[in-house]
C-alpha cells in the first residue's frame, strides 16, 4: 500500500514540473510580443527606420553585386569573343603563311612528261594564276608563299627546275586554288599563258578541280633582318 502511494506522488511530481516547463517556455515565447507592446511609440517608430534603412541597405548591395555579376559575364564574354577574334586571325595567318595545308575548289594544270618547260615560262604562269584570283598554288608537291622562288639547277641530264631550292620532276602537276572557270579564263584569252605554251609546242592540260589538297610549306620563313616598325618617340619642343 505504501509503494502505490509513493507511486502515485511520484507520479503527480512528474505532472506538476511538466505544467511548470511548459508555462515557462509559453511566456517566454510572449515575451518578445509583450516587450513591442510595452514599447513607447518614438522607441517603435526608431526600430522601424532602423529595420527600413537596414533592409535599404541590404537591397543596395544586392543591385551592386548583380551590377558586379554583369560585369563579369560581360567581361568574359568579351575574353572570349576577343579569343575567337585572334584564332580566326592566326588561322588566315597560317594560311597566307602557308603553315597550314588547304583544301579548295580550282584548276590543275599539268605538264607531260616530254615537256620541255622552261623555268621562265613557270614564273608567268604563277602570276598569271595570282593574277586571276588564285588564293594558294603549289608546284609539284611545293606551296608557294610570299617568300618562294622558282629558278633552276644544272644536273648531269641537264637543267632541272627547282622550288625554293628543291627540284621538281616531269610530268608537273601546278594545283591552284580558286574559282575554277576564273582561273582558267585567265590562261586561255587570247595571246595568253596557253598561246604562249602552243607557241613553243608545248601543250599543258587543263582541268578544273571541285576539290585541291595543297600541302603546307616544309618550313615557315625565318627572318634575320626584318623586325616590326617602331615609330620614333617625338622630340620635346625647345
Amino acid at each position: 500500500m505504501i509503494a502505490k502511494v509513493m507511486n502515485m506522488m511520484a507520479f503527480f511530481c512528474a505532472l506538476a514540473i511538466l505544467g511548470i516547463s511548459f508555462s515557462v517556455q509559453f511566456q517566454a515565447q510572449k515575451s518578445p510580443e509583450r516587450e513591442l507592446y510595452q514599447q513607447r511609440q518614438e522607441n517603435l517608430i526608431v526600430m522601424v527606420k532602423n529595420l527600413t534603412e537596414k533592409r535599404q541597405r541590404l537591397g543596395q548591395e544586392m543591385a551592386d553585386l548583380s551590377s558586379q555579376l554583369y560585369d563579369r559575364r560581360n567581361a568574359l564574354e568579351d575574353e572570349t569573343m576577343t579569343i575567337r577574334s585572334l584564332e580566326q586571325q592566326l588561322a588566315r595567318l597560317e594560311i597566307a603563311n602557308g603553315t597550314k595545308a588547304v583544301t579548295g575548289q580550282g584548276l590543275e594544270i599539268q605538264f607531260q612528261a616530254t615537256s620541255s618547260v622552261p623555268y621562265t615560262d613557270l614564273i608567268i604562269l604563277v602570276n598569271e594564276l595570282y593574277a586571276a584570283g588564285a588564293e594558294a598554288i603549289a608546284v609539284g608537291d611545293y606551296r608557294l608563299t610570299g617568300n618562294s622562288y622558282i629558278f633552276y639547277t644544272e644536273s648531269p641530264d641537264g637543267r632541272v627546275i627547282t622550288v625554293n631550292n628543291s627540284p621538281v620532276a616531269l610530268p608537273l602537276r601546278v594545283l591552284a586554288i580558286g574559282d575554277a572557270g576564273s582561273l582558267e579564263k585567265g590562261l586561255t584569252f587570247p595571246g595568253g599563258f596557253m598561246d604562249l605554251m602552243m607557241y613553243y609546242r608545248i601543250y599543258p592540260t587543263l582541268r578544273q578541280k571541285e576539290s585541291l589538297d595543297l600541302p603546307a610549306v616544309g618550313s615557315p620563313p625565318f627572318y634575320y633582318y626584318l623586325n616590326a616598325y617602331q615609330p620614333a618617340a617625338a622630340q620635346p619642343a625647345i
